[in-house]
Parts: structure tokens; C-alpha cells; sequence
């Protein structure tokens, strides 16, 4: 990576509340600012959903996160990145930081997740508590839009995303996660506030709220990015670390 990256970004600062905005109409704001494990509300909105890890290795923070997790320095933290997707289409690029000391003790789960939901394993803990929302307007030249460029070639001349992270706290233990919003989520209609059952893989719906329609085509504008145009492999060389 370029030093640049872990310089403080020009765009994309983060405040407590998401600005009204014309290009986040509602259903896209009531994604972004929705309660509760966003893995289960995508997957009730939706019928066939899935993780696809990106990287999961000791990487250096960029300089917007690594005081949110406690760190006195910018040191290589354990990073996590993923895409969620529904039907096929990538709908969240999810970026997660951990301090790896307190990993083994605090985080035991991540190096066994692999391509499982990390809400799974947060919202289903008594232990781990939720701080409060941060939300941000990503461009193309922040860190997080570069590298989700990367992998989905697509999102480089979107000329805005909104974003959201919160840090996760569990025993002595912080876990900075940041989530994307991509274009899939403009029309897929954002449903109520769900919760995980630990005993079931699917989530719990206060009232039935199915997913239905026609295929939405592609971020891409031609065939679905995924599979017929497929993504890199995971990048998971730190992985023996955690």
C-alpha cells in the first residue's frame, strides 16, 4: 500500500448522524441507518445470501481508525475484508480491524470464520456491546473506495457511497467494523429491524417480509460480477497470526 493510505484522507469524515442527502433517497438511508445485525436484515431481504472473504492478514490501519481501536500507533492490526451478497449481487464491502493482542483472548472466533457472517458471532455474544454509529460519505479517492475498487472494478467511478462503523467492544477487546453501502441496496427494500436465533441460520422477522421481483441487472451495467466475472482470491497470508 501507498503511504498516502495512511494519511488522513480528505474525504469521508466521520459524524454521528448521516446527513439527508439527495443521493441516498430513503430506502438506501434506511440500510445505512438501520439497528440491529445488518447480516440478518440482508439476508431476510433477500433469497440466497453468502460472505465472500477478500483478505484476512495483518494489515497496517489507514489513519481515520486505528485511535478507534485503541492502538497508540498506527501498528498492523489484524484486518478483515469481505463482501456480502445477495443474489448474486455484492451488496456491503465490509472492512473490520482488530488489535491482535487482544485477539486470542477477546476475538477467538476470527480465525475460524472464514466465510461465515462476522454478525453471526457478535450478535449472538452477551459480552459484546455496540457503540454508537459513525457515518461518512465515501468519494472515490478514499482508502476504503480504493480498495474496494479493487475487487469490483465497477464501484471506481461511483462518485459517492455512504458508509457506517461502530466499534465493538468485548472483554478488554475493541473490533472496528465499517460497512459500504453499494448501489444493489437503492432498490432492495430495506426491511425491519431482525435478530439473530442462535439456534437457526436464518434470522428472526418480527412480521414475514419475502423478497421478491424480477433479477436486478447487474452493478456492472452487463452479466452479474458474480460468478461470471469472478472476483480475485482471498488474500488470508497473515491468517496463521490469528
Amino acid at each position: 500500500m501507498s503511504d498516502a493510505l495512511y494519511r488522513t484522507p480528505r474525504t469521508g469524515a466521520w459524524r454521528a448522524h448521516l446527513p439527508f442527502d439527495a443521493d441516498i433517497p430513503s430506502n438506501l438511508r434506511r440500510w445505512v441507518i438501520g439497528e440491529g445485525s445488518l447480516t440478518a436484515r440482508l439476508m431476510a431481504a433477500s433469497a440466497q445470501f453468502r460472505v465472500k472473504r477478500l483478505a484476512q492478514s495483518l494489515q497496517r490501519p489507514f489513519a481515520d481508525e486505528w485511535q478507534a481501536i485503541g492502538l497508540i500507533r498506527p501498528v498492523p492490526a489484524i484486518t478483515r475484508e469481505v463482501l456480502l451478497i445477495c443474489d448474486d449481487m455484492p451488496a456491503i464491502f465490509a472492512h473490520s480491524i482488530v488489535d491482535p493482542h487482544h485477539a486470542p483472548r477477546d476475538w477467538p472466533f476470527l480465525r475460524g470464520l472464514g466465510e461465515r457472517p462476522l454478525g453471526g458471532a457478535l450478535f449472538v455474544d452477551p459480552r459484546v456491546r455496540r457503540e454508537p454509529f459513525q457515518f461518512a460519505r465515501l468519494h472515490p479517492d478514499h482508502p476504503l473506495r480504493q480498495a474496494l475498487a479493487r475487487v469490483v472494478p465497477a464501484m471506481r467511478d461511483v462518485p459517492m457511497l455512504p458508509a457506517r462503523r461502530s466499534v465493538f467492544r468485548r472483554g478488554g477487546g475493541a473490533m472496528l467494523v465499517t460497512e459500504v453501502f453499494l448501489p444493489d441496496l437503492l432498490q432492495r427494500p430495506a426491511p425491519a429491524a431482525v435478530r439473530y436465533h442462535p439456534e437457526s441460520d436464518r434470522p428472526h422477522l418480527p412480521e414475514p417480509l419475502p423478497y421478491g421481483g424480477p433479477r436486478r441487472p447487474s452493478i456492472t451495467g452487463g452479466p452479474s460480477t458474480l460468478p461470471g466475472n469472478p472476483l480475485p482470491r482471498s488474500r488470508c497470508d497473515g491468517a496463521r497470526h490469528f
